[in-house]
């Protein structure tokens, strides 16, 4: 039984059998307890973040991952027809990560209460774009577009009589571009150089208009007169940090068994 209280106003009671109230402070926790044996029902590889579950399969024969895949998704309905759960379809797509060309064009049938599953050549993940090779291509290109268009709201700054000194660009610069382009710092490791350099590029540009740097003024002595660290560095402090926290979290953390098998791409 639930009501709604606004000032000093209260609605009449209202007996909601099923579903949670939208808004109340316990509807999410009591969801999250709601589907936490979700996992367990799928077989293959999965992850479940809030109320976003990705499930994936690793095979050099697509037709296996596929079927598992096929499998997993029933049970899944079966699961979701029993506790009254009901699959976004629109936001139900499949996507292919491999170097192999001849995979990557090959129909793969993923269905869902016998509807096909469309497919996304490249899905966004917690705002991640996941490009078919992993390499981060797509993502890192979007975020250094987004960059460089705050970048020139701060760059407007320089040419006006007031908030142009130097320490008041530098905190808009680490505060609104550099934060943008460190979103999810550590998956960008896995990116190739060229990639990575696009945002080294933006930042070059941000410290030689806030030091008042000549073109030809090197990008490491306007990092170190305005106290701006390069990205590189950023990025492998990042990358250090989650590998000793992972490797304090218990043993059978699957976050700690990876960092003992994870190999270097070398892109």
């Amino acid at each position: 039984m639930i009501q709604t209280k606004i000032n000093n106003g209260i609605s009449s009671k209202l007996i909601q059998e099923e579903g949670l109230p939208q808004g109340s402070s316990l509807s999410c926790t009591l969801f999250l307890i709601f589907i936490n044996d979700l996992p367990d029902v799928v077989q293959t590889e999965k992850t479940l973040y809030a109320v976003d579950l990705v499930m994936w399969h690793t095979n050099k024969h697509p037709g296996i991952s596929a079927r598992l895949l096929n499998e997993d998704l029933d049970r899944l309905q079966n699961y979701c027809d029993k506790w009254k759960l009901k699959i976004n379809s629109s936001k139900t797509v499949y996507s292919v990560f491999t170097k192999s060309h001849i995979v990557a064009k090959k129909n793969i049938r993923l269905s869902l209460r016998g509807t096909n599953l469309k497919k996304e050549e490249i899905p966004i993940y917690l705002g991640v774009k996941l490009d078919r090779q992993l390499a981060l291509k797509e993502h890192i290109q979007d975020l250094r577009g987004r960059a460089n268009k705050r970048l020139q709201l701060v760059k407007r700054l320089v040419s006006t009589s007031w908030g142009a000194d130097k320490n008041t660009l530098r905190q808009l610069y680490i505060g609104y571009v550099r934060s943008l382009m460190e979103y999810n710092l550590t998956l960008q490791s896995i990116s190739s150089k060229k990639n990575k350099d696009l945002l080294d590029r933006v930042q070059s540009q941000a410290v030689h208009f806030i030091s008042r740097g000549m073109r030809f003024t090197l990008t490491a002595a306007c990092e170190i007169h305005t106290n701006i660290e390069p990205l590189g560095l950023r990025r492998d402090a990042a990358v250090m940090n989650m590998i000793e926290r992972y490797k304090r979290s218990d043993k059978s953390h699957p976050n700690r068994q990876l960092i003992y098998t994870w190999k270097p791409t070398g892109r």
